[in-house]
């Protein structure tokens, strides 16, 4: 085992989810663990709202202070990518569709938006501030096995 994955968090734990939310679909972390994977999770950045809490769009988080926070999450998920460092870190699992942890859809006034959520937002920017690129996707986009093969050989980069 020589390359890992990072994972946004209601990947493993799906009860971080906002009430209501549509179930995400799981596959995608037994197809990791029988590629021999490791999985790395990341804190979520929604938990500081509670376990119980109800759905919300891109910009009802989209505050000043909710930006800091996900910029400080976004600062130690460097810190990991650079831990890292003398193994292959493949990418970032990302959830399709939520207000902070979308890549390539995020949820905003009530539709899908073609736009990252801001926690990968902020990551993005961090990202490129220090130089580095990670290939990040939504996890709705892997849920075919070929897509998710090609992500973990990186020969699928939309989203980084």
């Amino acid at each position: 085992m020589n390359k890992c994955v990072l994972v946004c968090h209601c990947l493993l734990d799906p009860l971080t989810r906002a009430r209501g939310t549509k179930k995400i679909s799981r596959d995608i972390i037994t197809a990791l663990i029988d590629d021999d994977m490791s999985i790395v999770q990341l804190p979520c950045p929604e938990l500081r709202y509670g376990l119980s809490r109800l759905p919300c769009n891109k910009e009802d988080y989209d505050t000043p202070e909710y930006r800091v926070s996900c910029r400080n999450l976004a600062k130690d998920v460097v810190t990991i990518v650079r831990m890292y460092r003398d193994f292959t870190v493949v990418g970032l699992i990302s959830i399709g569709g939520s207000p902070s942890c979308g890549a390539q859809r995020t949820h905003k006034r009530g539709r899908h938006a073609a736009e990252p959520g801001i926690f990968i937002e902020e990551l993005q920017i961090i990202l490129q501030e220090e130089g580095l690129t990670l290939n990040i996707r939504d996890n709705d986009l892997l849920e075919d096995s070929a897509a998710l093969k090609r992500f973990l050989c990186g020969l699928d980069a939309a989203g980084s």
